[in-house]
């Protein structure tokens, strides 16, 4: 029987083949997205957990508080994980990891030269026993258990011996010490927070030999025993901090305590903590999912309306097949068949489109697909489950109505299908709401990132480059500074901890002095050219000057310190601007702090968030990269100069401009991905729509052809024909845009709602995205009109 429902299946399917090729060329479409955007979200969702007993490891994070204020963080201190392991009996295991890039890059020279590396790391000897990565070669459980030892990554090694075996036992130089590759280990998964080339004994760093409670610089991470509840856990953390911490915090007001977080939480958790690799905020993973179902929904609705619109060229069809004695169960097989012979079709060629396409994707998403998913059991089985599904929910509506006709009316063709018309009608409503919807966003996502690209960030971004440098340089740092202004290719530059895009230090302001206020407070290390080198808004007092007090010459902790404010610090004081300054403040390592001037607020942040207090230090000592302001002209010219300057002072350092207006940009990459791939999926989804309305308005010309020839005998001209045809899908396309306003001002307050610095609301998006969808719709109702109007009106009147 069903050997006989495909055969005719296949045959009607080849007999109408406009109807075929809108339906397969949409499904396979919508199939093709659905499954890219499942897969991205299958490896986001998979993150770390491809540790043994992943349930049980948990990262630590640190929580300070202070006078009602609290700050998270995600490192702990070095002496946290030994404490741990030693009073704590509920710990199986634990592990600290210290990412260098924080600070500073790395040289390393294999015998050929140096090389700047930054994704490197200090791990304790129990790394390998808490994350069991598989290793290419040597020991994991002895690879950290001495000091200068290093395991590289597999591609990491061929990168350097050509092979990865050869690299085992090999001496390497890093930072001019030597260190033996004790093993090399497989590239680390793409769904693995923990990400670096080079992975080396901390028993090598200070802390790895005399661990303290100070400072908080390290990634910590424990493997608890089976049974072991996390709150029972965090209440014995506390008793540690009672112990080591809670005396010498307390002399500075301060409290803290340490909480876990599940290892699975960390990519997808509170994205306020910094990680090893940045996360993906979660509600983009429901959003994505959401696209998908409607893009599947979509692509199925063009079959239910076309098959429903075709069903008065099937009346007699059906009739015939009843007079023969054929049931509405076994009619209800027959056009199931059919719909499920498209998805299947549809479905075998999303595979192969998608192993095409998947480097490209990749590409937008910053994902790699795992197509091997595809093709394991369960993902077969998934799959011919979604095709049963999809094929029973495109053919159910369609099957109903075509069964459920009356024989005698269906062989006198005078079956009517208003009930269908009416879900044709909200199905088409429901494919062009979300079109113009997903538009919209997508031109909301699209304002707010142009927003953050040309708002006034109180410094000047543009022409300005930073040059990361290495501390052990700190003492010849002056001399390359004064060379690089000389070659004439830099109008300033200034010694700085961070880019001004995001100042990472934190401290706090005690009360003492002329202020009584207590709180946390961003800090930042320059020296006296920063003003002049990002162009900020000095708008009270003076610059810091030569003769101006360095921190690191402070010799007690009462001595004159001189410091410049931001506005923002200013006001949490209760001063004025004027007022600030001549003021003394107690900053923690100094009480006798004199505010020398005070700059204009500017970002030193994420837009998500308000400018915060800020106090800049002269302490070029703490600096770790040089911000250089090239002269107006073309950059490449200016950065040869350099590089020429650079390579002569320092040749064992490669020369590595990063642009800062780039790494402000590079802030935004999930946001700039969300909107991209907005921008994708809304085209799609407006394309399947269209090819939707082209197979609706050739079914209804075609039945008005009658019609049409008759107006045009009577004078009508193409204009008029398209008005009475495009009359009707006009008024549905009208209350999709209803609709899709409503939805685009939720998604307008709800995205923005998360950025502290927003654009302002237009009614732009919501004008556009509505315009584009109508002239889409339009043009396709206009061509295919054409091509009935341009019929002979002798030819099809007599036909007819």
């Amino acid at each position: 029987m069903w050997k006989n429902y495909l055969k005719v299946s296949f045959r009607n399917l080849q007999k109408r083949k406009l109807y075929t090729g809108i339906n397969l060329l949409g499904l396979t479409i919508a199939v093709v997205s659905f499954l890219a955007i499942c897969l991205y979200i299958h490896h986001e969702w998979s993150y770390d957990t491809m540790y043994s007993d992943y349930h049980r490891i948990y990262k630590m994070n640190q929580e300070f508080k202070s006078d009602g204020e609290s700050q998270l963080v995600s490192t702990t201190p070095s002496s946290l994980v030994p404490s741990i392991l030693e009073e704590i009996p509920e710990a199986e295991t634990g592990t600290l990891i210290f990412d260098i890039s924080i600070f500073s890059t790395v040289m390393v020279d294999a015998g050929e030269g140096n090389q700047e590396e930054s994704a490197f790391a200090y791990v304790d000897e129990n790394f390998y026993r808490v994350f069991d990565f598989k290793m290419v070669s040597g020991n994991p459980l002895q690879a950290f258990s001495e000091p200068n030892q290093v395991v590289l990554t597999k591609s990491t090694a061929e990168r350097y011996f050509g092979n990865a075996n050869a690299a085992q036992g090999q001496a390497l130089k890093i930072d001019n010490d030597d260190y033996v590759i004790s093993g090399v280990m497989e590239d680390f998964p793409s769904n693995s927070h923990i990400d670096f080339d080079f992975l080396a004994s901390f028993k090598t760093h200070r802390h790895g030999r005399d661990p303290e409670w100070s400072p908080s610089n390290y990634y910590t991470y424990v493997k608890v025993k089976p049974g072991t509840e996390p709150e029972v856990f965090e209440g014995k953390l506390a008793q540690l901090v009672d112990k080591y911490l809670g005396k010498e915090l307390a002399e500075y007001g301060y409290e803290t305590a340490f909480f876990l977080q599940p290892v699975t939480n960390i990519h997808l958790g509170d994205q306020a903590l910094d990680s090893i690799k940045p996360g993906t905020d979660i509600r983009y993973l429901y959003i994505f999912g959401i696209v998908a179902l409607l893009l599947i929904a979509i692509g199925v609705i063009n079959y239910v309306n076309l098959a429903t619109a075709e069903a008065t060229e099937r009346n007699k069809e059906v009739g015939l097949r009843k007079a023969m004695g054929a049931g509405r169960i076994q009619l209800f097989g027959q056009f199931v068949s059919e719909s499920m012979l498209l998805t299947f079709a549809s479905t075998l060629l999303s595979i192969l489109a998608l192993y095409l396409i998947s480097p490209k994707f990749s590409s937008i998403s910053g994902v790699p697909l795992r197509l091997d998913l595809l093709v394991t059991p369960l993902g077969v089985t998934l799959i011919l489950a979604f095709v049963a599904l999809m094929g029973v929910l495109a053919g159910l509506y369609p099957s109903l109505i075509l069964s459920g006709m009356e024989p005698i009316k269906a062989l006198a063709n005078k079956t009517k299908m208003g009930g269908g018309a009416w879900v044709r009608k909200t199905l088409v409503v429901f494919q062009f709401f979300v079109s113009i919807g997903l538009l919209i966003s997508t031109m909301v996502v699209k304002n707010q990132l142009d927003y953050m690209q040309e708002i006034n960030l109180g410094y000047d971004k543009e022409h300005l480059v930073s040059l990361s440098y290495h501390y052990n340089m700190r003492g010849g740092i002056e001399t390359l500074k004064n060379e690089l202004l000389r070659s004439g290719a830099a109008t300033s530059i200034s010694r700085a901890a961070d880019m001004p895009v995001h100042i990472k230090a934190g401290y706090k302001i005690f009360p003492g002095g002329d202020n009584q206020r207590e709180f946390m407070i961003t800090g930042y290390s320059v020296d006296t050219d920063l003003i002049k080198t990002i162009d900020l808004d000095l708008i009270a007092g003076n610059n810091f000057s030569e003769t101006d007090p360095k921190r690191s010459e402070l010799e007690k902790s009462d001595d004159r310190n001189t410091v410049i404010l931001n506005e923002t610090a200013v006001k949490e004081m209760g001063w004025t601007v004027e007022e600030a300054v001549g003021k003394t403040i107690n900053v923690g390592f100094n009480s006798n702090s004199e505010v020398k001037g005070v700059v204009k607020d500017f970002y030193f942040n994420s837009l998500h968030h308000q400018v915060g207090p800020l106090v800049i230090f002269n302490d070029p000592d703490q600096a770790n990269v040089l911000l250089v302001k090239l002269p107006v002209g073309n950059p490449a010219t200016h950065l040869a100069t350099l590089e020429n300057v650079w390579q002569r002072l320092v040749p064992e350092r490669p020369f590595n401009p990063v642009f800062v207006d780039q790494a402000y940009a590079h802030m935004y990459n999930s946001e700039q991905q969300a909107g991209l791939i907005f921008g994708v999926f809304s085209g799609i989804a407006i394309f399947i729509a269209c090819m939707g309305l082209f197979g609706l308005v050739s079914y209804v010309a075609l039945r008005r052809t009658r019609e049409i020839s008759i107006r045009k005998v009577l004078g009508a001209t193409q204009q008029n024909v398209v008005g009475v045809l495009a009359a009707d899908f006009l008024k549905l396309l009208s209350v999709a845009a209803i609709l899709a306003i409503g939805f685009g001002i939720w998604f307008s307050n709800s995205w923005l709602q998360d950025f502290a610095n927003r654009t302002t609301q237009s009614i732009w998006p919501f004008v556009i995205s509505i315009a584009v969808v109508f002239l889409l719709a339009l043009i396709t109702i206009a061509y295919r009109s054409w091509k009935v109007y341009s019929l002979n009106p002798a030819k099809t009147l007599k036909s007819d």
